[in-house]
């Protein structure tokens, strides 16, 4: 019952945000943005790891990368390579609190990736927070504020989803 309601009153929450943001939109491709951000789920070891190695692509092409994960538990495990938050630093909603989740939806990126197929929250209120110019994330049934939506087959995981933002994005010609 409370899980619920909790969902009804984020997805009012997420509907209000989304009406008062307010964005400069543009269009971006792997060539032409300069900044990037990235919000993934780093629960799993699987979607960590697969997360991680795009990040490591993408900073091997002379990318500014910005990352953040979300561990979707109480303990943070240690010695983490990158910006983590977990679900004790979020309110009884799923808005992050945390100072680097701030930090994070603060920055202006060109390209924000969201990589979440399991439609986390927390992830999905700092995506939507977000002031990027151009944002990617898997297709969701919550309102978001997504330019591309990228509807994945189920059990595909984060590497298919990246491959397929490629060929996309590579279709794009920017004038």
């Amino acid at each position: 019952m409370f899980a619920a309601l909790r969902a009804l009153l984020f997805k009012k929450a997420l509907r209000e945000l989304l009406v008062s943001q307010k964005r400069s939109r543009q269009v971006h491709t792997f060539d032409s943005a300069r900044s990037i951000g990235v919000l993934f789920d780093a629960s799993s070891e699987t979607a960590r790891r697969e997360s991680l190695a795009f990040i490591r692509v993408l900073e091997k092409q002379g990318k500014k990368v910005s990352t953040l994960g979300f561990f979707n538990a109480k303990q943070v495990p240690e010695n983490q390579p990158f910006d983590s938050f977990n679900a004790q630093e979020t309110s009884w909603l799923g808005q992050p609190k945390s100072e680097k989740a701030t930090d994070f939806v603060q920055q202006k990126f060109d390209l924000l990736l969201t990589l979440n197929p399991d439609e986390l929250v927390p992830l999905e209120w700092l995506a939507a927070k977000s002031q990027a110019a151009f944002k990617i994330g898997f297709a969701t049934g919550r309102p978001n504020d997504f330019d591309i939506q990228l509807e994945t087959p189920e059990g595909k995981g984060i590497r298919y989803f990246t491959d397929q933002l490629a060929l996309y994005l590579g279709k794009i010609v920017l004038k």
